[in-house]
Protein backbone atom coordinates (compact mmCIF):
# COMPACT_ATOMS: atom_id res chain seq x y z
CA UNK A 1 0.00 0.00 0.00
CA UNK A 2 1.02 3.55 -0.14
CA UNK A 3 2.58 5.16 2.83
CA UNK A 4 1.76 7.96 5.35
CA UNK A 5 4.99 8.80 5.72
CA UNK A 6 5.77 9.88 2.04
CA UNK A 7 4.63 13.30 0.13
CA UNK A 8 3.87 12.20 -2.83
CA UNK A 9 4.87 13.76 -6.50
CA UNK A 10 2.17 15.29 -8.32
CA UNK A 11 1.54 14.13 -11.96
CA UNK A 12 -0.02 17.18 -14.52
CA UNK A 13 -2.60 16.29 -16.20
CA UNK A 14 -6.54 14.66 -16.20
CA UNK A 15 -8.31 12.76 -18.74
CA UNK A 16 -11.98 12.35 -19.23
CA UNK A 17 -12.99 8.66 -20.62
CA UNK A 18 -16.66 8.87 -20.29
CA UNK A 19 -18.82 12.05 -21.06
CA UNK A 20 -22.34 11.52 -22.18
CA UNK A 21 -25.71 13.19 -22.18
CA UNK A 22 -25.99 11.28 -18.28
CA UNK A 23 -22.80 10.20 -17.17
CA UNK A 24 -18.95 11.32 -17.30
CA UNK A 25 -16.10 9.83 -15.62
CA UNK A 26 -12.65 11.00 -14.99
CA UNK A 27 -9.25 10.57 -13.37
CA UNK A 28 -7.48 12.52 -12.39
CA UNK A 29 -5.75 13.70 -8.84
CA UNK A 30 -2.79 10.91 -9.93
CA UNK A 31 0.10 11.41 -6.96
CA UNK A 32 3.36 9.35 -7.39
CA UNK A 33 5.01 7.45 -4.54
CA UNK A 34 8.06 5.11 -4.86
CA UNK A 35 6.42 1.67 -5.48
CA UNK A 36 3.34 2.83 -6.94
CA UNK A 37 0.96 5.77 -7.97
CA UNK A 38 -2.40 6.52 -6.57
CA UNK A 39 -5.32 8.16 -9.08
CA UNK A 40 -8.83 9.81 -8.58
CA UNK A 41 -11.73 8.17 -10.40
CA UNK A 42 -14.26 11.10 -10.44
CA UNK A 43 -17.49 10.11 -11.42
CA UNK A 44 -20.75 12.47 -12.36
CA UNK A 45 -24.67 11.79 -12.98
CA UNK A 46 -26.01 15.01 -14.64
CA UNK A 47 -29.55 13.59 -12.88
CA UNK A 48 -30.71 11.33 -10.17
CA UNK A 49 -31.17 7.71 -11.80
CA UNK A 50 -34.79 6.90 -12.55
CA UNK A 51 -34.37 3.68 -10.50
CA UNK A 52 -33.65 5.51 -7.53
CA UNK A 53 -30.80 7.00 -5.79
CA UNK A 54 -27.54 4.69 -5.53
CA UNK A 55 -26.87 3.68 -2.36
CA UNK A 56 -23.36 3.22 -1.86
CA UNK A 57 -21.48 3.57 -4.97
CA UNK A 58 -22.16 2.66 -9.18
CA UNK A 59 -18.95 0.27 -8.75
CA UNK A 60 -21.17 -1.70 -5.77
CA UNK A 61 -18.56 -3.08 -3.84
CA UNK A 62 -20.12 -0.67 -0.82
CA UNK A 63 -23.64 -0.86 -1.79
CA UNK A 64 -26.05 -1.19 -4.49
CA UNK A 65 -28.22 0.33 -6.52
CA UNK A 66 -31.74 0.58 -5.79
CA UNK A 67 -32.87 -2.49 -6.41
CA UNK A 68 -29.25 -3.93 -7.66
CA UNK A 69 -27.66 -4.12 -11.52
CA UNK A 70 -26.93 -6.99 -12.89
CA UNK A 71 -23.60 -8.24 -12.58
CA UNK A 72 -22.28 -6.97 -16.23
CA UNK A 73 -24.13 -3.30 -15.53
CA UNK A 74 -21.73 -2.14 -12.84
CA UNK A 75 -18.69 1.06 -13.68
CA UNK A 76 -15.56 -1.13 -14.34
CA UNK A 77 -12.15 0.59 -14.30
CA UNK A 78 -9.27 -1.20 -15.04
CA UNK A 79 -5.70 -0.69 -15.90
CA UNK A 80 -2.70 -2.07 -18.70
CA UNK A 81 0.71 -1.38 -18.92
CA UNK A 82 2.64 -1.34 -21.59
CA UNK A 83 4.18 -4.31 -21.43
CA UNK A 84 1.06 -6.04 -21.02
CA UNK A 85 -0.20 -6.21 -17.40
CA UNK A 86 -3.30 -5.48 -16.56
CA UNK A 87 -5.87 -4.91 -13.91
CA UNK A 88 -9.14 -4.28 -12.98
CA UNK A 89 -12.06 -3.98 -10.42
CA UNK A 90 -13.65 -7.25 -11.23
CA UNK A 91 -10.59 -8.87 -10.62
CA UNK A 92 -9.30 -10.76 -7.51
CA UNK A 93 -7.52 -9.81 -4.07
CA UNK A 94 -3.59 -9.30 -4.14
CA UNK A 95 -1.76 -11.86 -1.45
CA UNK A 96 1.67 -11.13 0.04
CA UNK A 97 2.33 -14.56 -1.68
CA UNK A 98 1.13 -13.53 -5.68
CA UNK A 99 3.59 -12.56 -7.79
CA UNK A 100 5.37 -9.59 -6.82
CA UNK A 101 5.53 -8.05 -10.62
CA UNK A 102 1.33 -8.39 -10.43
CA UNK A 103 -0.29 -5.48 -11.35
CA UNK A 104 -2.73 -4.59 -8.53
CA UNK A 105 -5.51 -2.01 -8.66
CA UNK A 106 -6.80 -1.23 -5.03
CA UNK A 107 -9.58 0.68 -4.05
CA UNK A 108 -9.13 3.40 -1.00
CA UNK A 109 -11.48 5.81 0.27
CA UNK A 110 -14.01 7.92 -1.22
CA UNK A 111 -17.21 8.75 -1.36
CA UNK A 112 -20.38 10.65 -3.23
CA UNK A 113 -24.08 11.14 -2.97
CA UNK A 114 -27.15 10.16 -5.63
CA UNK A 115 -25.00 12.29 -8.49
CA UNK A 116 -21.69 12.35 -7.61
CA UNK A 117 -18.56 9.97 -6.72
CA UNK A 118 -14.72 10.52 -6.13
CA UNK A 119 -12.77 7.46 -5.38
CA UNK A 120 -9.47 7.11 -4.91
CA UNK A 121 -7.42 4.03 -5.92
CA UNK A 122 -3.78 2.49 -5.73
CA UNK A 123 -1.68 1.17 -8.28
CA UNK A 124 0.80 -1.07 -7.72
CA UNK A 125 3.95 -0.92 -9.13
CA UNK A 126 5.07 1.96 -10.74
CA UNK A 127 4.53 1.83 -14.70
CA UNK A 128 7.64 1.18 -16.89
CA UNK A 129 8.00 3.67 -20.40
CA UNK A 130 5.34 4.03 -22.27
CA UNK A 131 1.23 4.55 -21.75
CA UNK A 132 -0.54 3.75 -19.01
CA UNK A 133 -4.21 3.46 -20.12
CA UNK A 134 -6.68 3.54 -18.28
CA UNK A 135 -10.22 1.41 -18.60
CA UNK A 136 -13.97 1.76 -18.26
CA UNK A 137 -16.84 0.67 -19.46
CA UNK A 138 -20.46 1.00 -17.61
CA UNK A 139 -22.79 -0.90 -19.37
CA UNK A 140 -25.69 0.32 -16.89
CA UNK A 141 -25.91 3.68 -18.46
CA UNK A 142 -25.17 2.71 -21.90
CA UNK A 143 -21.52 2.91 -22.11
CA UNK A 144 -19.51 0.57 -23.98
CA UNK A 145 -15.43 0.33 -23.20
CA UNK A 146 -13.48 3.38 -23.71
CA UNK A 147 -9.88 4.17 -23.51
CA UNK A 148 -7.66 7.37 -21.90
CA UNK A 149 -3.74 6.99 -21.38
CA UNK A 150 -1.05 8.85 -19.61
CA UNK A 151 2.31 9.14 -19.72
CA UNK A 152 4.07 6.29 -18.09
CA UNK A 153 7.19 8.08 -17.68
CA UNK A 154 5.89 11.70 -16.28
CA UNK A 155 4.36 9.01 -13.62
CA UNK A 156 7.68 7.57 -12.70
CA UNK A 157 9.39 11.21 -12.90
CA UNK A 158 6.86 12.63 -10.76
CA UNK A 159 7.83 9.08 -7.96
CA UNK A 160 11.47 10.25 -8.17
CA UNK A 161 9.96 13.93 -6.57
CA UNK A 162 8.27 12.23 -3.83
CA UNK A 163 9.51 12.98 -0.38
CA UNK A 164 9.67 9.98 2.07
CA UNK A 165 9.77 12.11 5.56
CA UNK A 166 11.08 9.44 7.91
CA UNK A 167 13.68 6.79 6.54
CA UNK A 168 13.55 4.40 9.04
CA UNK A 169 9.85 3.15 9.65
CA UNK A 170 8.99 -0.27 11.32
CA UNK A 171 7.38 -2.56 8.71
CA UNK A 172 4.61 -5.23 9.60
CA UNK A 173 5.71 -8.47 7.43
CA UNK A 174 2.96 -11.10 6.68
CA UNK A 175 3.41 -13.88 9.34
CA UNK A 176 3.00 -11.26 12.39
CA UNK A 177 6.36 -9.72 12.86
CA UNK A 178 7.89 -6.61 12.70
CA UNK A 179 11.14 -5.04 10.49
CA UNK A 180 12.74 -1.84 9.91
CA UNK A 181 14.09 -0.96 6.52
CA UNK A 182 16.06 1.64 5.86
CA UNK A 183 14.65 3.91 3.16
CA UNK A 184 16.01 6.85 0.45
CA UNK A 185 14.80 9.13 -1.26
CA UNK A 186 15.85 9.86 -4.83
CA UNK A 187 14.35 7.75 -7.83
CA UNK A 188 12.10 5.17 -7.50
CA UNK A 189 14.31 2.29 -8.47
CA UNK A 190 17.38 3.64 -6.69
CA UNK A 191 19.22 1.58 -3.67
CA UNK A 192 17.08 1.61 -0.27
CA UNK A 193 13.71 0.73 -2.45
CA UNK A 194 14.15 -3.18 -1.93
CA UNK A 195 11.48 -3.52 0.71
CA UNK A 196 8.53 -6.41 0.19
CA UNK A 197 5.93 -6.48 -2.62
CA UNK A 198 3.19 -3.05 -2.12
CA UNK A 199 4.92 -2.42 1.27
CA UNK A 200 4.67 1.57 1.71
CA UNK A 201 7.75 3.99 0.76
CA UNK A 202 9.39 2.02 -1.22
CA UNK A 203 9.06 -0.05 -4.42
CA UNK A 204 9.20 -4.18 -3.77
CA UNK A 205 9.18 -4.83 -7.63
CA UNK A 206 11.30 -3.77 -10.97
CA UNK A 207 8.44 -2.11 -12.58
CA UNK A 208 10.24 -1.77 -15.78
CA UNK A 209 8.60 -5.33 -16.98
Amino acid sequence: MRSDAVIPGSVPGEVVLVRTDQVAVAVGSVRAYPNGFEFTLHTRLRREDEAGPIVGDPLERHGRWRGGQAAGDVLRVGVMYADGRRAATTGGHWRPDDDPDRLVLHQNGGGGSARRWDWDFWVYPLPPGGPVTFVVSWLGQGVAETRAELDGAAIREAAGRAVILWPEEPEFEPGGSWRTQRVTGGEPDGPGAQAGPGQPGTEGADAGG
